[in-house]
């Protein structure tokens, strides 16, 4: 396939600070009024986030009397305040960065998990030959400084012992990042795979991963977040809105190429266009639900969360990013709203050796 690059190019510049989403309303007809809920994605509508798309499409959230908005985020850094103060009911976040809001006073809880695998690292175009952390010193690494990587970047200093000094760190935002890596504006970038990844392959570029778990930081990644009241006062709103959205997730697990179409319908700046913005959604989308399976998963239904991985985050987080009064790891997460959307045995081995080349590897 002939890849239109600048045409990729010109999209990312469009998903900048106050881009506007299209998100067309199922036509479902309902007697009770819905409820209107917001919810905020941690970065751009990328296909790493169709779930939430085809769950507003697919009219699984309206079936159950909720009037959903999905904005774009800026980053997990970005997420917890606006959670927290009331201006979203729901948003997705990295677990760590979450955590690490929650010690500083943000009454903040996970009520479903979406990537049990964590996808953060630091990653280069495989021509530079970048692949272990000391190959960094040296070089300049852009970051999103409200991202998940950039919050954990002490964590992966610590953790590999490379010199902190030596690495020139330059920021920029999302969607300039994304174009940093394809048009060699630098030779390495913070971010999470399913952001970077898809880029570059949909530009016909390899990549190299340095992944953060490789060396020690061991994490939970993406989660659903709501304020700890919401989920204390309203409940039946908590499970309303993780059953639509785990239908969603399914929905794209098991229907690939048609939840690509669906992403596409309602993203406005993904429409009309080059060949490159549907292979960016698709690859997206199979990453994404590689980081979703596991064993767990599996076994107690979409959106549990391990409760020993949740404990091996709140430690990387403790240890790794000297973060102090985390709160009780009991409080942090709840897995009172997952289970009652699973993937049967056979559908689950054919998503299994579906995603298997999708899964970030260690470069």
């Amino acid at each position: 396939m002939t890849v239109d690059r600048r045409s990729f190019l010109k999209l990312a510049g469009a998903m900048g600070a106050g881009s506007a989403l299209s998100f067309p309303m199922p036509s479902v007809l309902r007697a009770a009024p819905l409820t209107p809920v917001k919810m905020t994605l941690p970065w751009l509508p990328l296909g790493t986030f169709s779930y939430a798309f085809v769950a507003k499409k697919m009219g699984f959230w309206e079936q159950r009397g909720l009037d959903v908005t999905i904005d774009r985020g800026f980053g997990s850094g970005k997420v917890c305040v606006p959670v927290d103060q009331g201006q979203y009911e729901f948003g997705i976040i990295d677990v760590a960065v979450m955590m690490n809001c929650a010690a500083r006073g943000l009454e903040l809880t996970a009520i479903a998990g979406i990537w049990p695998k964590c996808p953060i690292g630091i990653f280069s175009l495989k021509e530079y030959g970048l692949t272990k952390p000391k190959d960094l010193e040296g070089q300049t690494v852009a970051f999103d400084v409200g991202s998940g990587d950039f919050q954990l970047w002490p964590a992966f200093v610590k953790a590999t012992g490379i010199d902190d000094k030596k690495v020139n760190k330059v920021t920029m935002d999302a969607a300039a990042l994304i174009k940093a890596l394809v048009e060699k504006q630098v030779k390495a970038e913070g971010n999470f795979f399913g952001s970077i990844a898809p880029s570059l392959w949909a530009n016909g570029l390899e990549i190299n991963s340095i992944l953060y778990e490789d060396y020690g930081i061991k994490a939970f990644s993406n989660v659903v977040t709501a304020k700890t009241s919401t989920v204390q006062k309203k409940p039946e709103l908590c499970k309303a809105f993780v059953d639509g959205m785990m239908d969603g997730l399914k929905y794209v697990y098991l229907n690939p190429e048609k939840s690509v179409d669906l992403h596409l319908e309602s993203v406005k700046e993904f429409q009309g266009g080059s060949a490159i913005n549907k292979k960016v959604i698709e690859y997206g989308q199979a990453v994404s639900t590689a980081l979703g399976l596991v064993p767990s998963v599996k076994a107690n239904g979409l959106g549990y969360m391990d409760p020993a991985l949740i404990q091996a985050t709140v430690d990387t987080v403790k240890t790794y990013m000297d973060v102090k009064n985390v709160p009780a790891t009991d409080t942090l997460f709840t897995n009172k709203f997952v289970g009652s959307v699973k993937v049967d045995d056979t559908e689950w081995a054919a998503l299994e050796a579906r995603s298997e080349k999708f899964i970030p590897k260690k470069a």
